[in-house]
């Protein structure tokens, strides 16, 4: 079963790679980086993906006979070899076991999720989770100096302010914070939201998932984290 499964990963993976015909610098960087990352990528791969199969309560003769099983392994392959955050391929390899085990969603929407987090960055992913929770807490507004504890009531923030405290990364590129959002909004995952008008604490800093958002969400989560 190992050899088979390997023999299934790398053809797809293989497959999925379009090289110029050529030579000179390019043919030697491709043979270079073949070696150096995408052998490396492909073992990482097919160890998440074993381990992935062996949650799957169908057997593999089952999984074997599945057409749909089989495009969601292609899509998910093609995807995680292009990832170069082992992170995210660990996101694919999630997608790939909810793709066995959840029959209630629709093989072309299973597809639709995984060629979205083919084009999604980690940064869409993250930004996904933040505001997939509430993100103000009524403690917040408690303040404790020494012995003197002060309430702060009322009070105004722009919504990114809350994005930047909980995702530092984001704080020197507020505009590619835009940018992803407007993609969130624009596939439905996240409502609208209107960075330029400073709104109160809960509101600026409130969920903003949609249930379209929250299944694709948990489609690439862990199990136990769904």
């Amino acid at each position: 079963m190992d050899e088979k499964l390997s023999n299934v990963l790398l053809a797809t993976a293989k497959g999925s790679v379009s090289l110029l015909p050529g030579g000179g610098l390019l043919a030697e960087y491709i043979g270079l980086a073949q070696s150096s990352i995408a052998d490396k990528r492909m073992n990482e791969w097919k160890d998440k993906v074993e381990q992935t199969l062996k949650k799957i309560p169908q057997s593999m003769s089952e999984l074997a006979q599945s057409e749909e099983f089989y495009s969601c392994v292609q899509t998910a392959t093609t995807g995680a070899m292009r990832a170069y955050q082992e992170e995210k391929r660990k996101c694919f390899a999630n997608a790939l076991y909810h793709s066995a085990v959840n029959t209630n969603l629709d093989t072309d929407k299973k597809l639709f999720y995984l060629r979205l987090l083919n084009d999604y960055t980690l940064s869409h992913i993250n930004l996904l989770q933040y505001f997939s929770e509430d993100q103000f807490h009524s403690e917040d507004r408690i303040k404790k100096n020494g012995m003197v504890t002060t309430m702060t009531l009322g009070g105004t923030e722009y919504p990114m302010t809350g994005i930047v405290e909980t995702l530092p990364e984001f704080k020197n590129d507020t505009t590619f914070v835009k940018h992803i959002a407007g993609q969130l909004i624009t596939d439905s995952l996240i409502s609208v939201i209107d960075f330029e008008t400073p709104v109160s604490k809960e509101r600026a800093r409130c969920k903003r998932i949609t249930p379209y958002g929250k299944a694709f969400l948990d489609f690439i989560k862990e199990d136990n984290e769904s």
